[in-house]
């Protein structure tokens, strides 16, 4: 039996596609699958969803975050690893994950954490990520056009860095 996805999951998978592709360093190997993006960017959604009074994690770019910053030494790559895990456990247990609507993510999500430990680790790995992109200097590919700051009324102190990752400045 083909599986059949909706021309809406496909623009997604598509546009993630790309943002990720695009945000991967230039001329440096790695070995980052385009597949993870695409739950994580869901559950990211689930966890800040639009018509909230806060940023959603599409408009703050969380999922552009997290790309950014896994590519960099310091990541830990134990979290990388995890990250990996759950959404392929996530995918095991619920195929049709992706095409859900939002209300069916969100009660498959709590389930996913109510019944599993390792599910409920993994969401709360993927919330600190998230938190970490709407709170962190837009430099990171996070917290877009400062909307996550904008949200809590917080001003940012001076300086601001110049590059990413303490990286030397010339």
């Amino acid at each position: 039996m083909k599986k059949m996805i909706t021309r809406r999951v496909f623009i997604a998978s598509a546009l993630l596609a790309g943002t990720a592709l695009a945000l991967l360093p230039q001329g440096k190997k790695t070995h980052i699958k385009i597949e993870p993006f695409k739950v994580i960017s869901a559950v990211q959604e689930v966890l800040f969803p639009k018509g909230l009074k806060a940023p959603s994690a599409s408009e703050f770019g969380a999922t552009n975050y997290l790309a950014t910053v896994i590519t960099h030494s310091s990541f830990w790559q134990d979290d990388l690893k995890f990250l990996r895990f759950g959404t392929e456990l996530l995918m095991q247990e619920e195929p049709n994950f992706l095409s859900m609507n939002p209300k069916e993510k969100d009660e498959t999500l709590r389930d996913f954490i109510n019944n599993s430990s390792k599910g409920e680790n993994w969401v709360s790995l993927l919330l600190f990520y998230t938190l970490e992109a709407l709170l962190s200097d837009p430099l990171y590919g996070g917290n877009r056009s400062e909307s996550g700051w904008k949200w809590l009324g917080h001003n940012t102190g001076q300086p601001q860095p110049k590059k990413m990752f303490a990286e030397e400045i010339v």
